[in-house]
This record gives structure tokens, sequence and C-alpha cells, in this order.
């Protein structure tokens, strides 16, 4: 069977041998949770399709971290070796404030815990679509019209043409406005929780102003901000978020006309904005969309589990998104191990699963309704204990506690922070060797 896509790494094509026997699962969706998921049923023996609504694999994508866990899900599935940190350990976290003050500085080596690594959600992607066994079949371009939870029939979509099949376990994995969960759990207004946020976010075709690899520049407002990252080895990547009920962001549509609607509520700004919002005018954005997270009593229903922002969708305030898809769809097999040729009792099977996930979602579902006022500081107290804080994170004693700290969590057995000298360099049109944002 062939698929057409880009090559493996970029993928512009993929041929699949699917075996002959053996329990048959399909899974919505080909982002992390989903390719997660198709390896992890591979190899305890279903044969897998997964069937993807783009035309094509999606590749860049926004800035995330990947936490210990997700970081362990990626060494059980043996993609640990392609991924590597994107943010220099001499980087800097600066502070900008809406005049283009600089309010802080932190080294980014304070902040990490030396397991952690900083990507992009394509290096992640892109890891797991060269993972992904030959024998898993993958059909761009298709989408469910219909499923069955009780049986597994599923009508699905190509090119126009519907057709019917019938699988032993179908995982929807197809993210925050899963169609797999509204087919059968039901609207996503019934378990949507919406934070009144709008997230952004662009990949820059140049760094603005001076910065060079790996500065990370905040800028932050009441009710808005923006993190702006030069990384290394890719194109830098910048992502807003604001709130809903700014006056300047009454009337816009951000999800429909994303550039328009940053103009409006960024347009105030001075500093390094005014260059970001043109480049970000020129590259147009990768993503826009609400924040909000899903709450679903059970994530599975009969043959049918959701898994990934389809199930919990703890939002980018958590930090925590990508490991719970990676790991998340990395354990499901672990609980699904077919003997012989024989499923086992999947509705048990999943409730199993679920269990053992639940909590860390939990975890990190709290841990983003308290983060989001960090982020995203809702008036000028907030704005201005978040700096102070972050300012007294910059003086040299509190520097020093935080390193020492640092140097006793690897101490623990983890892994030590990647050096620049094994980060992917990049070149742009406004870096330059020992180029600082200026104050």
């Amino acid at each position: 069977m062939t698929t057409v896509d880009e090559p493996a790494r970029t993928g512009r094509k993929r041929t699949s041998i699917a075996p002959a026997v053996g329990p048959r699962a399909l899974v919505v969706g080909a982002g992390i949770a989903g390719l997660a998921a198709a390896t992890s049923l591979h190899r305890a023996g279903w044969r897998v399709l997964v069937c993807e609504r783009a035309p094509a694999r999606r590749t860049g994508g926004y800035f995330v971290r990947l936490a210990a866990e997700g970081v362990e899900a990626a060494t059980r599935l043996g993609v640990e070796e392609s991924l590597r940190t994107r943010l220099p350990v001499d980087g800097l976290i600066t502070g900008v404030d809406g005049r283009g003050r600089t309010t802080s500085r932190v080294e980014a080596a304070l902040v990490e815990d030396g397991v952690s690594l900083a990507l992009v959600r394509g290096d992640l992607e892109a890891a797991l679509w060269e993972g992904l066994p030959r024998e898993v079949e993958v059909r761009f371009g298709t989408r469910p019209r219909a499923v069955s939870p009780a049986h597994g029939a599923v009508t699905l979509e190509h090119d126009g043409v519907e057709s019917t099949e019938r699988w032993d376990l179908v995982v929807g994995a197809d993210g925050v406005r899963s169609t797999v969960r509204d087919l059968v759990f039901g609207p996503e207004g019934e378990f949507r929780h919406d934070f009144d946020h709008v997230v952004v976010s662009a990949v820059l075709p140049r760094l603005p102003g001076e910065l060079v690899e790996g500065d990370y520049v905040v800028m932050v407002e009441p009710g808005r901000s923006a993190h702006l990252m030069a990384m290394a080895g890719h194109d830098p990547v910048v992502f807003f978020t604001y709130r809903t009920d700014l006056p300047q962001a009454h009337g816009t549509a951000p999800t429909t006309r994303p550039v328009e609607a940053l103009r409006a509520v960024y347009g105030g700004f001075d500093g390094l904005m005014p260059e970001v919002l043109d480049l970000v005018a020129r590259a147009g954005a990768t993503h826009a969309d609400t924040v909000g997270q899903i709450h679903l009593e059970s994530w599975s229903r009969g043959r049918v589990v959701l898994l990934g922002d389809s199930a919990w969708c703890p939002t980018l305030y958590s930090g925590h998104g990508s490991a719970l898809a990676l790991a998340g769809g990395e354990s499901l097999g672990s609980h699904l191990r077919v003997t012989g040729d024989t499923a086992p009792d999947v509705p048990s099977a999943l409730a199993a699963w679920e269990a053992e996930r639940r909590p860390a979602t939990d975890v990190a579902r709290t841990a983003a309704r308290r983060a989001r006022h960090f982020f995203l500081p809702g008036n000028r107290v907030v704005t201005a204990l978040r700096q102070a804080a972050l300012r007294v994170a910059s003086q040299p004693w509190a520097a020093g506690l935080l390193r020492t700290a640092g140097r006793r969590s690897t101490r623990t057995g983890r892994p030590e922070r990647v050096p620049r000298e094994d980060v992917h360099r990049t070149v742009t049109a406004s870096s330059g060797p020992g180029r600082r944002i200026a104050p």
C-alpha cells in the first residue's frame, strides 16, 4: 500500500505492507499522540491504519517543551536519538514590557531541569514518523464520518468516496477539535472549559532586531503576552496569547484573520513588536485558536478510545501537553497486547490504561489553570509581581542557588542538559556572533 506525503524525514512518500493476521486498529490523527499509539499498537501485535484529514504530513509547528515523561516515552519508542534541544545552554530569557524596555534577564539554563527538551512540534512528529513501522498503513486526506463504539464500524471518507469497515479498536487522536469525540461522545461544548484566551503562533522568516540564536524574549503587558524563541537549527518561532475581553480584541476574528487580530491587540507595543508583526504578516500564522481544556468523565466507550488533546487537552500553559500525548500513546500498546491472533478484552484494557494515565493529566490540567496567570497576567498588579519575581531570579545570588539545585538534579541519574556544540546551528538574516538584544 502506498501513501503520498513527504519523504520519511520531510515526507514525500511512504510504502507500507500490512500484516495478514491479527486484530485491526484504526488511529485517527497523525500527530504526536496518533503516531506514538500506532507504533505502540503495532509492537503489541495489532494491524494498524492511521488516517489523517490533512492532505500531507504537517511540518514545522510551534515551540513545545518535552517534559521528562515524554523523553522517557520517546526512549521506549526508540526515537530519542532524533531529538535534540533547540535552546542552547547559554541562551537568555529576556523580559520586555509594552514600551520595549527590558524588565528582567534570566539564563535559560537556570530554568531547565536537566531532562526536558526544548523543541518545535515538528521535531517530535518527524521523529515519530521516521520510527513508524513500515507495516503501518497511513492514509492522508481521510476523515471519519460515522463511528459505532459498540461494533467498531467506521465510515471513512476519502476524495468524496465513503466506505465502511469494522475495527477491533478505534483511537481518536485527532486533537482538541476531535471529530471522533463529536461522533461518539457528543459535541465539544459539553466537554470544553474555555480560558477566554487566544493563542496564535507563527514561524518567522528571520530574527528581528539584534537577536541571536538562543535568545528567548517574552513581551508582556496585562492581558497580552508574546514569546519569541530564536531556536537552533530552525527559523524563529513566536506565539502570542491574549485575553478575549481586551478592548483591543473586540470585534477581531483571530481564528480566521489572525494577522489583523494581532495588529489590533499588539499594535501599541514598542521595541521589537512592530517588526515581529511585520514578519508574521509575511509568514502567516501556523496556528490560531481559542484556549480551553477538555474534561471527560471517561476517555473510552466500547471499542473507541480518545487520546491526547482529544481526551484531556491540558493547554499550552501546562508545559506537559506533548509529553502526555507521547506517553499516553506509547503506553496504550502495553495494555492491549495481542495473544496469538486474538485481541484482549478491549473495554477492560482501555479502563486499565485510563486508570494509569488519568492522575498525571489531572495534575497537568490543575497546574495549567494556575500557570495561566503567570503566562498571561490579567492586571498590572500581577504583571508587576511577575516582573519582580523574574528580577530576583536574575540576581547573582539567586542564580547561584538555582544552579546548585540544577546540579543536584543531574546527580540523580537524569541526563545532563545538551551542550551548545550538540545543537544544530542555524543562520538567519539578523543573527551574528556576540550580539544580544538591546536593553
